[in-house]
């Protein structure tokens, strides 16, 4: 059986934002949120111009787009996906305004991909406000990846099989 973005808790329409693993959100050695929330904020926004990848998100079906372009040149494609979502009012309450970048092999999924760009202090100061909302990173284990990436095959999704020629998930 398929996820759902329920399962995950994620109330839509919100952003995911792909993290490298579930460590990161939960540092350890931490003795207040402040401190947390500083190392997380280190350790998930540390690219050098500022710029991350976000995916807007309303339904499942959505999910399963953005999961198999993100898994399209992971070797193997199967892995963990370990991710925190966002919405549109964790942004405003930082200034964050995600700016809309089509990009993925999925067709469907490209035109829910969004770039943010992101200081140092104000990822630290979203951090620490998804920590207070009790925010925590979540994860689509390889069993269920793999689950996704077989049903967007079915469907002919590129993102499953650069081969395709047209992306059918997009219907």
């Amino acid at each position: 059986m398929l996820p759902t973005l329920s399962e995950y808790g994620i109330e839509t329409p919100a952003y995911i934002r792909k993290i490298d693993s579930l460590a990161r959100w939960n540092p350890e050695g931490c003795s207040t949120l402040e401190e947390r929330a500083k190392i997380i904020a280190e350790k998930l926004f540390r690219e050098p111009h500022n710029l991350y990848s976000i995916w807007l998100v309303n339904t499942d079906r959505e999910f399963y787009s953005i999961v198999a372009s993100l898994s399209e040149y992971r070797s193997p494609k199967n892995q963990n996906i370990d991710f925190i979502w966002l919405t549109e009012k964790d942004f405003q309450e930082i200034g964050i305004h995600p700016e809309n970048q089509p990009e993925g092999g999925c067709l469907h999924a490209q035109y829910f991909h969004f770039n943010i760009t992101i200081e140092p202090y104000s990822a630290e100061k979203l951090c620490d406000y998804l920590l207070r909302q009790g925010r925590e990173a979540k994860r689509c284990q390889k069993a269920k990846t793999a689950q996704i990436l077989a049903y967007q095959k079915q469907i002919g999704c590129k993102a499953t099989d650069n081969n395709l020629i047209r992306c059918e998930c997009e219907q």
